[in-house]
């Protein structure tokens, strides 16, 4: 048996973290932030170090196509300084494209798909795949009785929350 304590990351200053222990329900929580502009890199280290016998399951992000350099340079700061910490900790960890990830956790899951408003070549309307709402689908089915809310105040589903878990869950199939 796995006595293993998997960590999903999705990251950026509105990504997550969530836990899985043996034997517990998920733990699930968004990122830990300071004044809504930097990571709390206190509270991470307090996460990851406060547990034993740990893998930290990243999301492999890159800088995102449209995002002004600001956001980018500080989401590429966001991912180095967790990288940074996970090293500084002999953590194990493993870095996971999205598409790799969700290719494995939406087996059996009908991707949700939405019109893009453009046309093919032949004139039908062209669709694409709603990954938050396909995850938000495959996390459901996986995690029934899990709330992927923020807060007890939000109303919709955290999509940080929801992809860090199944990062977590990813991890923990691969047995890394």
């Amino acid at each position: 048996m796995n006595n293993k304590t998997y960590i999903g990351v999705d990251p950026g200053m509105s990504g997550a973290i969530a836990i899985l222990e043996p034997n517990k329900p998920p733990i699930l929580m968004v990122m830990p932030i300071l004044a809504k502009v930097e990571l709390d890199v206190n509270k991470i280290v307090e996460i990851i170090y406060n547990r034993n016998n740990v893998h930290v399951v990243i999301e492999d992000v890159h800088s995102v196509f449209g995002a002004s350099a600001k956001a980018n340079f500080s989401f590429g700061f966001g991912c180095g300084s967790l990288f940074t910490i996970l090293k500084l900790a002999n953590v194990s960890f493993t870095k996971v494209p999205p598409k790799t990830w969700q290719k494995e956790m939406w087996q059996g899951v009908k991707p949700v798909e939405i019109n893009t408003g453009k046309k093919n070549k032949d004139g039908s309307p062209k669709y694409k795949i709603d990954t938050k709402a396909t995850s938000l689908l495959a996390a459901t089915r996986l995690f029934p009785n899990t709330d992927f809310r923020a807060s007890e105040r939000c109303k919709a589903s955290h999509d940080g929350i929801i992809d860090a878990l199944l990062m977590c869950e990813y991890g923990r199939r691969k047995n890394y």
